[in-house]
């Protein structure tokens, strides 16, 4: 399906192929590597852990990736019968010193409420942010730990059980089974409303009339939650109302598909205030970036 705008008589495509996002999302890479940082923009696996058992089988672990030249915590697993133990807080922690050998300035992450808001503030991150535009009371909060300002849990305070080990380990298999247990545990918490809200994908294409890319837009749906992943317009064509429209669009057919809200967070050197000239607040602030960066979380309820 097509939609023609009347600007200029561009066109914004919803089906476009994978070559045309390609095009997009190189778009965005190329900007970013303009700025401070910028050339470190693209989330990057980092640290795999993985927690066994005294008999091998593994029981849990933690996946981070690099964005921005911080850790950010992707996956933190841990199987039920083994919970409550510590042993959460050995794998953070041992993240955390990796990521501090590596020279990281801070550590972020993303937990629902039905997760671990309260564990990770038990082990020193602080809330920048609460979003509670998804469906049925679902919220979601953003931490940080700033490893140059905020309180440090050493390490070597933390006793394993004995038996118990965690080791870095990056293969295909042990990382399915981390995925695949988190996602199981989310399954048992929204399974049942996710069923009944499925989300989609939206990914935009802005042609002019010679049918060159010059901007796009790629989009999922959660929980009645539109989260807008990327935005870019080729820079001879800003400042012609072109952002506005893709936004717009991906905006309506959020809607379209029941969504109450729309999530985006965007670094210091992209466009906040794009966003809050079209109708988004800032919910939440993370200064834990090096360079002085700052990255805004911001909603819009529909």
């Amino acid at each position: 399906m097509t939609f023609i705008k009347g600007i200029n008589r561009y066109i914004i495509s919803n089906s476009p192929s994978k070559e045309q996002m390609k095009i997009v999302e190189k778009g965005l890479e190329d900007h970013n590597k303009k700025f401070p940082s910028g050339e470190l923009d693209i989330p990057t696996p980092d640290i795999s852990l993985v927690l066994r058992d005294p008999h091998g089988n593994i029981i849990g672990g933690v996946i981070t990736s690099m964005l921005t030249g911080i850790m950010h915590l992707e996956v933190l697993w841990i199987e039920e019968d083994y919970r409550d133990r510590g042993l959460g807080k050995a794998l953070i922690l041992q993240a955390e010193k990796i990521g501090r050998a590596k020279g990281y300035p801070a550590s972020q992450t993303w937990t629902f409420s039905f997760q671990a808001p309260n564990f990770y503030q038990r082990i020193g991150y602080k809330v920048v942010g609460i979003f509670d535009g998804y469906t049925e009371g679902i919220t979601e909060y953003i931490l940080l730990k700033n490893f140059r300002t905020d309180h440090l849990i050493s390490h070597v305070d933390i006793e394993m059980e004995v038996g118990f080990s965690i080791s870095e380990d990056a293969s295909e298999a042990s990382m399915k089974i981390l995925n695949d247990g988190l996602r199981k545990y989310v399954k048992t918490h929204v399974g049942e409303i996710r069923s009944k809200n499925p989300g989609i994908k939206i990914e935009l294409v802005l042609k002019n009339n010679d049918d060159h890319i010059i901007g796009g837009l790629m989009a999922y749906t959660t929980l009645k939650a539109v989260h807008l992943v990327l935005l870019w317009i080729d820079e001879n064509h800003r400042n012609q109302g072109h952002g506005k429209e893709l936004l717009e669009t991906a905006e309506a057919i959020a809607v379209e598909h029941g969504c109450i809200s729309g999530l985006i967070n965007v670094l210091s050197y992209q466009s906040p205030v794009f966003f809050r000239h079209h109708g988004y607040e800032v919910f939440g602030v993370s200064d834990g970036y090096p360079d002085s960066i700052k990255e805004y979380f911001l909603k819009k309820r529909f």
